[in-house]
């Protein structure tokens, strides 16, 4: 696992997030299921792949209408790949093709 791209990503989310938070009610909530995880990130704490089902936020991402906003979208999909250490296995690939199909 790479702790510093686990970390960047996070930091990444974390901006995304606190950008989005104030107008959009799915980001506040999916920033406060995943506060938790991304303080984590930030501080260096996760060494070891995460189960994607450990991951909150992927119901809030395809239920609501954050999808829309590519930064904030691409930040949560960095940043579960990381999690998942998912680089360097064939699900990066995978997420990246259902990603091409999401978006036009």
């Amino acid at each position: 696992m790479d702790i510093l791209a686990l970390k960047q990503t996070a930091m990444e989310l974390r901006k995304q997030l606190d950008s989005y938070k104030e107008k959009e009610p799915a980001a506040l909530t999916l920033y406060e299921q995943m506060e938790c995880l991304i303080s984590a990130a930030e501080r260096g704490e996760i060494n070891t792949q995460v189960e994607a089902r450990d991951i909150p936020g992927h119901r809030i991402m395809d239920e609501s209408n954050l999808r829309k906003y590519r930064e904030l979208s691409d930040a949560y999909s960095n940043f579960y790949v990381e999690l998942i250490d998912g680089r360097g296995s064939g699900t990066l690939k995978m997420i990246e093709e259902i990603m091409k199909k999401v978006r036009p």
